[in-house]
């Protein structure tokens, strides 16, 4: 109850979609073998003799959102193997833990967001350290920033303005990992904050983004899909319609699916 599900961002969903419902906590289902699953499919069964799975790729992997997060954007995969503080060490990158997990926000930044509105979006929404902007705490998250503008009416530009900074950032932190594990921020090539890295840790770090996302969770997502679907598959004959928008991972090939259906 403490993550959202959604979808990262696509070509009809720029930031992302917020479904604003819980995820499945799939390691409590499989204690029974999904009895809720099968139960609910053998009841449908009465009545159908077929049916569709919506985003069957859940199955495999969700996109799951903090509960204080409005966007998409700010969610990451679950499960997934994230990255390790040395893989960035082993590629001569310095891991600056401010720069890379929070907001980056400059003066810059901020007049090209805000133009002359930079000013009072200093004074009312942020505190200067060194050379940097920071959220003020009220303002630190999206869903403060909507009740803010609930409560005191603004401008919407604004409030939007808000959300790319605080989505302004590299990678997030796996929660009680002591700063050593992280998974990248899906697109983060096209943020303020990419763009004002040298061009050697830009490379490394796309190198580092396109592992994570294409190579190295498609056997981890395998196994994870495949530890539920056959599983819930055997309760029914009802035949099963997979929607496969989405993130499509590699191993979901042809020869992938003529293991799925040659499942008994």
């Amino acid at each position: 109850m403490d993550m959202q599900a959604g979808a990262p961002p696509d070509s009809f969903a720029i930031k992302g979609q917020n479904w604003g419902f819980p995820t499945y906590n799939w390691d409590k289902m499989a204690e029974n073998d999904f009895k809720w699953w099968k139960d609910r499919f053998q009841q449908m069964s009465h009545y159908f003799d077929s049916f569709r799975i919506d985003h069957i790729l859940g199955f495999f992997r969700i996109w799951q959102i903090p509960m204080d997060a409005v966007e998409g954007i700010m969610g990451s995969f679950m499960p997934a193997i994230p990255v390790h503080i040395n893989e960035f060490r082993e590629r001569g990158i310095y891991f600056d833990y401010h720069r890379f997990c929070s907001p980056f926000i400059t003066d810059e930044i901020l007049w090209r967001v805000f133009g002359d509105n930079m000013y009072w979006i200093k004074e009312k929404f942020m505190d200067y350290y060194y050379d940097r902007f920071f959220f003020k705490p009220e303002f630190d998250t999206q869903k403060k920033i909507v009740q803010h503008f609930e409560n005191n009416g603004g401008d919407d530009n604004l409030k939007f303005g808000l959300f790319d900074l605080l989505s302004n950032f590299l990678f997030i932190e796996v929660e009680g990992s002591g700063q050593t594990q992280f998974h990248p921020r899906y697109g983060f090539g096209s943020t303020m904050s990419f763009q004002y890295l040298d061009e050697y840790t830009k490379n490394q770090l796309y190198q580092i983004y396109d592992n994570y996302f294409y190579v190295r969770q498609d056997a981890f997502w395998e196994v994870k899909g495949m530890q539920k679907l056959p599983a819930i598959k055997r309760a029914t004959n009802m035949l099963i319609c997979g929607e496969d928008l989405g993130m499509v991972p590699g191993m979901c090939s042809a020869g992938y699916e003529a293991a799925w259906y040659s499942q008994p």
